[in-house]
């Protein structure tokens, strides 16, 4: 616990004007490339911006998105192609921040999936994921390679009250898209109990560490596939870090951030916006300095 003295002056026109939204995910399609065998309709990058798909095939097979039912619809999912590349910009930026849960600061969500090796229980049986390589850069110029591939653990889960894998039926519970799953979990022949379990809250998605790749800061990401690659990207997200009140992600709770705070207020970034009602006001302030009083713990 720690005391802070606060002189917090807030300017009527300031607030009115300083409103921001928070746009963690894919927000502009920078290029997009389209390689070979690109299936006709799934040519739109705009699939790949906003938030995740939690539900899929509405007008054909209705579906909740599941690690054994992931998005397919022309309308959700942008196809790469062997040959391919879809440069998007972040809403926001990714940053190798100290309290990211598990070290990792961005996750993209695609529609591979896994094998029901007991259909319909939900028995990880294999999986089917079609590759891609994952690139990151924090200007827009110079990109660095992640390791990880761009279909690959953990596809999508829409709702954590589900009782079958397989259902018409949303859940009550969504999904946290912005908290990866532990990096450690081995899926293969996981049942659906153990799988829900393992995801723990999280929606799933490839987990990208932008530090691995050299970068404390990352504003955009290029998703390439090469021969006999094509993978179907469905979104971004920024990863929500477990230390709201360390603003500026240098792993400490310290007057820095209350800094970065202000400064983010002032000029209207959605980061800002800590009660996440969408607009920037005095409620954030106070949000954030019980955040702050409270500290994080390492």
């Amino acid at each position: 616990m720690r005391t802070v003295a606060l002189s917090v002056v807030l300017s009527i026109s300031a607030v009115a004007s300083a409103q921001g939204l928070l746009d963690p995910w894919a927000a502009e399609v920078v290029e997009y490339t389209p390689g070979a065998d690109v299936p006709i309709g799934f040519d739109d990058p705009s699939g790949a911006l906003g938030k995740p798909t939690r539900y899929t095939g509405v007008g054909s097979f209705p579906g909740v998105v599941t690690p054994f039912n992931p998005p397919f619809l022309s309308s959700e999912v942008v196809t790469i192609g062997a040959g391919g590349s879809l440069t998007l910009r972040l809403g926001t930026p990714a940053f190798d921040a100290a309290f990211n849960p598990f070290g990792i600061d961005l996750i993209l969500f695609h529609n591979g999936g896994y094998i029901d090796s007991a259909f319909p229980a939900g028995v990880v049986g294999g999986t089917f994921f079609d590759g891609g390589s994952i690139e990151v850069s924090q200007d827009g110029v110079e990109f660095f390679a992640v390791a990880a591939a761009a279909e690959d653990h953990y596809p999508t889960l829409g709702y954590l009250d589900l009782a079958t894998p397989f259902t018409e039926e949303r859940g009550d519970v969504p999904s946290d898209f912005r908290l990866p799953v532990n990096p450690g979990f081995d899926p293969d022949g996981a049942n659906w109990d153990e799988l829900l379990a393992a995801y723990n809250g999280s929606g799933g998605g490839v987990g990208i560490d932008i530090g691995a790749a050299g970068l404390l800061e990352a504003n955009f990401v290029r998703i390439t596939a090469g021969d006999g690659q094509s993978p179907d990207i469905d979104a971004l997200a920024v990863v929500r870090s477990l230390c709201e009140a360390d603003v500026d992600g240098n792993g400490e709770v310290d007057v820095f951030d209350f800094l970065a705070f202000q400064s983010l207020f002032a000029t209207g970034d959605g980061r800002a916006d800590f009660d996440e009602n969408g607009s920037l006001d005095i409620f954030d302030y106070l949000t954030f300095t019980n955040l702050f009083v409270d500290g994080c713990d390492a």
